[in-house]
Order: C-alpha cells, then structure tokens, then sequence
C-alpha cells in the first residue's frame, strides 16, 4: 500500500547556512548503506518503500523520524480517498487528522483541510471519536506545491549526525564492555571510526579475534565499511615485560600503544585517537595515568564514555547488542600483562628513564607499524 519513506532530520535542522552540506551527506549514506535513490526536498529526504528500508534505516546516523507514506497530489478527493484507504477496517478507534501546509497554491488553511478530513472520517466510520491528546490514529497530511503526503506513524531514527561530516579517527578497541560502545557514541557524532586492536599470539586465544571481529561486524551496520588494523603486539609485550619496575608495566605498554597509534594515524591520514577509557576505572585511567599516556600521542585523545557509570555502560552496550559478545571470556591484552600492583600515580620523569632504558623500543614499535600490522576491511 505504501510507496514511499519521508525521512526527517533532527539536529541537523539547526546547522543554519551549512545544513544542505550535512542533509546531504545523510542522502549520501542512506544510498549507500541502503542501495537507493533519495530524493531531497526542503527538508525531508524520500526514498522507496520496502520493509527492508524500513528495516534498515535504524542504522543511519542523522535521521529523527520516518514514516512509510503514500504520496498524492494536492486534490482533495484524492487525498481523501487515500487518508479514509489508511484507516479502512479499523474498528473502534479514536483519531486525530494533523495537516501541515507548506503550499501558497493550496487555499485551504491546515485547520480547514483538517477539519473537512476529520467529519469525512467520522461519516464514513461511525464507529470512530475525535481524540487530540491521545489518540489511537494519527492521521497526517503534509501537502507541498506538487505533491500531498499521506501517513499514519512516526518511528524514531537513531538521531545524532551522519558518519563522515566530522572526519575520521582511529579507535583503540578491546572485546570488553567500554571500548565498543565508546565507539557507537563517536560514531553519532558524525565521526567515521576504523580500529586498531592489539594481539599477543599464542597468549591471544582465538576466541578473542573472533570477538573483536564479531563486535566491528556489529558496528558496521553503522558505516558499511570499516577498517581494523590488527597488531601483533608479542614482541614489544615481552621487550617492555624486562623492565625492572613491573608496576610500571602496563603505563609503559599503554604509552607504546599511542605511539603506535600516532603513527599509524599519520601514515594514514585520521584526525585523532579515540577509545572507551572511563575515569578511575583501573589503575590506567586515573588522572595522572591518563596524561602521561595521552602526552606520547601526536592527535587529540576522544574519551566519549570518561564519566559514564559502569552501568550506563553496560545498558548502552545490551542496547547496541554489542554487550553479549563483550561477557564471552577471552585473553585481552591489557588483562594478560597488568602488574598485581600498578602504579595510580606514575610520574613521566620516571617513564622516560625507564624508556630509555628500553633502548630498542621506538624500532620495535616502527617495525610493528611497518611490518606487523594486518589490515582487514569489513564490508555490509
């Protein structure tokens, strides 16, 4: 019965003189993500109808609402043809008809055409009553200089902004709760995510790649295309392992995780680093651990999920689907080489006597960049 969707867009109806840029990559995606034809006008966006899209338009980032409609003309019979088509065989149901009208051509005023809609209904359905607070039926009527749209419900987008309107960055991410989901929220912000995710074979079992693969399989239907990078990190693990302050351990790892990150970043061309640290969590993520890693990077750090409570995380996680995949045990790196007392308070002067000590780690750490880094695309 219905043959198209009206896509309307929330917050980007507030980007002023640039919001024709953001609309437009939203059609961008939506053609893209979903293999279709958009039509913009004014400020809805108009594709095919199909369960499929409907289906699928949950997965784009930009989008408030959607509604499968019936596109008319702007004749009233025929709108009301379509209008009493929509509600036939209901039984026993209140109503409610909105019009609104962004038409010079159509004389009636949005109160008229509703009211007109309304006794027609109420005629031919006797068993029908007016409700304008809570009704069971909304019917809508937008009418437009060539063309009128009919519909009956509003479902919720996603919201946030389209993937790609504020660049690219590189995520840092592990198979637990945090890191996925901080992913998801940079994501609504318009922030095209690839990942890097750190390996320590054979101490990395393969239930921890497959769970990694799992969770970007997820997040993809976001994106429909996303990059990993994966880096065997065994060799620096075990070169930083020798140092002789083993509560400086997991700082030193995660220092040399930014450093490669950098790299990584500037060879490839992203704008920052992102990742799902939480503040006070562990012992890497109290104030003074965060800035003495963060200062090895060379981009701007993204923490979207620093001061959520573990169960916010945990509910954004069962909501995203990624929370399930996150609880199977596996052998994370960070787990495999945290100290049983790390350093709350590490000072740089001491990470940098300790680094120099490891004088062989900066060509470690190109060689990984260089030579132990596999790349594996993801693809909807």
């Amino acid at each position: 019965m219905y043959t198209h969707i009206l896509i309307r867009f929330g917050e980007l109806s507030t980007k002023g003189k640039n919001k024709m840029a953001f609309v437009r990559k939203l059609a961008k995606n939506i053609n893209k993500l979903l293999k279709v034809e958009t039509n913009i006008q004014f400020d809805r966006i108009y594709i095919s109808y199909s369960k499929k899209n409907i289906e699928n338009l949950q997965y784009i980032f930009g989008i408030y609402s959607y509604s499968p409609t019936i596109i008319a003309n702007t004749d009233d019979e025929e709108i009301n043809d379509i209008a009493l088509n929509l509600i036939k065989n209901k039984k026993d149901k209140t109503f409610k008809v909105k019009v609104k009208k962004s038409s010079k051509k159509y004389k009636k005023s949005s109160m008229e055409k509703e009211k007109e809609l309304g006794n027609l209904i109420l005629k031919q359905n006797k068993n029908f009553k007016v409700n304008l607070s809570q009704p069971d039926i909304k019917i809508e009527v937008e009418i437009r200089d060539k063309n009128s749209y009919i519909f009956l419900e509003r479902i919720l987008g996603i919201g946030g902004y389209p993937i790609g309107v504020n660049g690219k960055i590189l995520h840092l991410i592990s198979g637990g709760i945090d890191s996925p989901v901080a992913a998801f929220k940079m994501m609504k912000r318009g922030v095209h995510i690839d990942f890097l995710n750190f390996i320590v074979p054979p101490h990395t079992d393969r239930k921890t790649i497959v769970k990694v693969n799992k969770i970007i399989n997820l997040l993809n239907k976001y994106q429909g295309k996303t990059i990993l990078y994966r880096s065997n990190y065994t060799k620096l693990m075990n070169y930083i392992g020798l140092t002789y302050r083993k509560e400086y351990k997991i700082i030193l790892m995660r220092r040399s995780f930014y450093r490669i990150a950098s790299n990584l970043a500037l060879k490839n061309k992203y704008q920052g680093i992102s990742n799902g640290e939480n503040l006070g969590q562990v012992a890497s993520q109290t104030i003074n651990s965060m800035h003495v890693i963060q200062n090895q990077s060379k981009y701007p750090v993204y923490r979207p999920i620093l001061t959520n409570d573990k169960l916010e995380t945990i509910n954004e996680a069962k909501k995203i689907g990624t929370y399930e995949i996150s609880i199977k045990k596996a052998n994370e790196t960070c787990e495999l080489f945290a100290p049983k007392n790390p350093v709350i308070k590490p000072r740089i002067y001491e990470l940098e006597k300790l680094e120099k000590d490891l004088d062989e780690l900066s060509n470690l750490e190109f060689q990984n960049v260089e030579n132990n880094i596999e790349k594996i695309s993801f693809i909807k």
